[in-house]
């Protein structure tokens, strides 16, 4: 009597995408035969499933469709510099065990399988089969770290163009880690790659880091000052394992640019939940309209009325009359021109993501992109390349009655 799992999800893996454990049984012939799957999500028992025979003498148990509801990204709003991003992965793993007999029994022989960590994203298919998690890893073990470069924030943004941010705007990035310590290195730069000001803050435990890369959070948690940032052209931001393994352990430097342009219309900037479980950015500096869609709910009432024992017609009576009127508010926001890259990225990005947040004076306004479809332009096909998004700002207004 014997199970083997022959396939696992890798240590890191996306939690909308399949999380597979494929396994075997010596005892696969026997009558009635059945694999039993218990599920546990952060060491604790969530669940227990029934599989049968499907190739062969094996079996598998796909846990996507459960922990996809199990985990969340918050947007973060406390002014955290960075935090271990709790909420968005938990700790994943199996026991698998056999039943069988006339009548079928549980053979009580646990198989555990290995943890996974799996955390809140969706990649497309063909990104999918294709990843492979050390290439998000800023641990020390992770023989990638031998080029630094190939450890990624985790963001599709196009590494070869400019990320924009105001000095009282937002920006994010998220790494995972497997060491037990990070240390997240900020680095400002004149235009002339003059380095004016560095920080470098410890963070225990990490997993899955989310960093809030704003310079206005960076200014109120380490000692780089406002002035500093008046300086700068741009920062770099950048993580490195702290563990025990041979290798350097390092991220990639991903750079933030400093917007200062005068602007000639309001600026919107948006925030939307990538394929990754982390937040992308982008600012939208052209001319955006503001609307409003009204609906009415209308009842029709006799003409006339009675007035002391005479049943009168007066003008201001009405006969057909609101009830009540509710408003919804809608932006159109146009980017300025931009490179093919930006654009094929964020339309994919920005146009496929369920969660996007306006930022607002004050805070940060959930909205709903109402465009259905998306086009990856180029500029041998389109000329110069520019966007617009149509929002609808999620908030109702209801009238009083009539």
């Amino acid at each position: 009597m014997a199970i083997t799992i022959t396939q696992s999800p890798q240590r890191i893996t996306p939690g909308t995408n399949p999380v597979e454990w494929v396994f075997e049984s010596d005892e696969a012939s026997q009558p009635n035969f059945s694999f039993i799957i218990e599920l546990f999500i952060n060491g604790v028992y969530h669940s227990t499933h029934e599989q049968y025979i499907q190739d062969l003498n094996s079996g598998r148990f796909d846990a996507s469709e459960i922990l996809r509801s199990f985990l969340f990204s918050d947007l973060v709003t406390d002014g955290t510099l960075a935090q271990v991003y709790s909420g968005a992965y938990a700790f994943v793993k199996i026991i698998v065990y056999e039943k069988y007999g006339t009548p079928p029994v549980i053979i009580n022989e646990p198989y555990p399988s290995t943890t996974a960590i799996v955390y809140n994203g969706a990649l497309r298919h063909q990104d999918w089969i294709d990843y492979n998690y050390q290439f998000y890893n800023a641990s020390r073990d992770n023989s990638l770290t031998t080029n630094p470069t190939q450890v990624k924030f985790l963001t599709t943004f196009p590494r070869d163009q400019k990320a924009f941010v105001g000095i009282d705007q937002s920006c994010f990035l998220g790494i995972f880690s497997t060491d037990e310590e990070l240390r997240i290195n900020f680095r400002l730069f004149t235009a002339a790659g003059v380095q004016i000001a560095t920080e470098s803050i410890p963070l225990t435990f990490p997993q899955f880091v989310i960093i809030d890369c704003s310079p206005q959070t960076i200014i109120a948690n380490t000692s780089i000052t406002g002035l500093q940032f008046d300086s700068a052209a741009y920062y770099q931001v950048l993580v490195s394992g702290m563990g025990t393994g041979p290798f350097g352990g390092a991220s990639e430097s991903f750079r933030f640019y400093m917007d200062t342009d005068c602007k000639r219309y309001e600026q919107r900037r948006l925030h939307w939940l990538n394929k990754f479980g982390v937040w992308d950015s982008m600012s939208f500096d052209l001319d955006s309209i503001d609307s409003t869609e009204v609906s009415s709910i209308d009842y029709a009432r006799n003409k006339g009325l009675w007035n002391n024992g005479a049943h009168l017609y007066p003008l201001y009576q009405g006969q057909m009359v609101n009830a009540s009127k509710s408003s919804m508010d809608k932006t159109t926001i146009n980017s300025d021109w931009m490179k093919t890259q930006v654009q094929q990225w964020l339309v994919r990005e920005l146009g496929e993501s369920p969660r996007v947040f306006l930022e607002v004076s004050g805070g940060f306004e959930p909205v709903k992109v109402d465009n259905t479809s998306f086009q990856l332009k180029t500029r041998k096909r389109n000329g110069l390349i520019q966007e617009q998004f149509t929002l609808t700002r999620t908030y109702l207004y209801i009238s009083q009655l009539n």
